[in-house]
């Protein structure tokens, strides 16, 4: 039965110390995110060669999943890692989720509408939603910063950046 805290609620348990609240959920998504980029390494060029471009990306990600899958393992020993509650509520705020929700727009939205349409969305949604303020100076400011980062990447750097429909 949970006691009730400080504050008079019994909606969860606190985890015992040194035990960060959500822990379990975080290590399984962190697994999760590593079995992905471990397979988009491994599409870059497969087990061809060790000299292919894909074997460094590889052996990061090989580590990668290697490491979560030995802190679920001694994660998972110990009693009382938290609740999913404790994770979303304490750990994982709107904010955090609405900017992931907009990195990864962000990258779905690259390729059909380009760079500077998708560029200019993303950091004045960015903007909008960190800020809060000044509605039309963040949008110069996002349509100013698109256009110094373009013209560094595709005059001074010679970088050729996704084209859209627009531009």
């Amino acid at each position: 039965m949970n006691e009730p805290d400080q504050t008079g609620s019994t909606a969860y348990q606190r985890a015992p110390e040194g035990v960060a609240p959500g822990s379990a959920i975080f290590n399984v998504l962190l697994a999760i995110a590593s079995l992905v980029l471990a397979y988009q390494a491994w599409s870059i060029a497969g087990f061809k060669s060790l000299s292919s471009a894909g074997v460094f990306p590889m052996l990061a990600t090989g580590t990668m999943v290697l490491t979560a899958i030995v802190i679920i393992a001694k994660s998972a020993r110990r009693e009382g890692c938290g609740d999913g509650r404790q994770f979303f509520g304490d750990v994982v705020s709107f904010r955090i989720v609405a900017f992931a929700a907009l990195i990864i727009g962000y990258m779905l939205a690259l390729q059909p509408l380009g760079f500077i349409v998708a560029s200019y969305l993303f950091l004045s949604a960015a903007m909008i939603l960190l800020y809060r303020k000044r509605f039309l100076l963040t949008l110069v400011i996002s349509a100013v910063s698109v256009a110094v980062i373009y013209g560094l990447f595709r005059y001074v750097f010679v970088v050729v950046l996704p084209r859209g429909a627009f531009f």
